[in-house]
């Protein structure tokens, strides 16, 4: 299966709803440690509003589709990284406006209007200790698989990897936004609660593809 289309997005939006409802609990415990300790409400109730969205919605345009779920998350779930993903989803769906069906070279246009989208709104760049710091690495995993002509599940399979690598980097950084600045070097050893999240939505879509037929 080398495309996505506007059929899958109820799919794979439950798959992302799961997944951060089954880690709700890990994110608030990581949150706790050096946020505010509501991401894992941010995202198991975002998310769920996103599924019931698509769920109803019907419509045929992926890039309105990732716009609508922008909307959703901003109106839902207003908070630090609500806004940041919602600012992501809303970039990511302009790029692909009118399109019913998406390949991995798509998809690799929507990870970098979304990172940038998140970059931009938060002022952030790799190494600070943020979501960026898994969905970056991602992007770079999923563009090179691109570039190489490998399928979306092999584009997936590797940006989930560098995903949880990028995670495990933010061990060794201080943060130097949010909450967690007030941390500071109390806040190496410590994984970054957004990155986590970041990671788990790499990790829905390549479940998805993976268990697609």
């Amino acid at each position: 299966m080398n495309k996505l289309n506007s059929s899958d997005l109820e799919g794979l939006f439950a798959k992302v709803k799961d997944i951060m409802v089954e880690n709700k609990e890990n994110l608030f415990k990581l949150d706790s440690a050096i946020g505010d300790g509501d991401l894992g409400i941010t995202m198991a109730t975002g998310f769920s509003k996103v599924y019931e969205m698509i769920s109803a919605l019907g419509e045929e345009d992926i890039g309105r589709t990732f716009m609508k779920v922008g909307m959703t998350l901003a109106e839902t779930v207003p908070s630090t990284l609500g806004t940041l993903m919602a600012t992501g989803f809303m970039r990511a769906g302009k790029t692909i406006k009118g399109k019913t069906e998406v390949d991995l070279s798509d998809l690799v246009l929507i990870m970098s209007a979304f990172v940038e989208g998140i970059m931009e709104r938060g002022k952030a760049k790799p190494a600070e200790k943020t979501i960026i710091d898994s969905l970056y690495p991602a992007f770079e995993a999923l563009k090179l698989a691109s570039e190489s002509n490998q399928s979306l599940k092999e584009g997936f399979s590797q940006a989930y990897e560098a995903a949880n690598k990028g995670v495990e980097a933010t061990q060794k950084m201080i943060s130097k936004h949010g909450r967690g600045a007030w941390y500071g070097e109390k806040s190496i050893g410590k994984k970054d609660p957004g990155a986590v999240a970041g990671m788990l939505l790499v990790k829905a879509f390549y479940e998805y593809l993976e268990n697609k037929k």
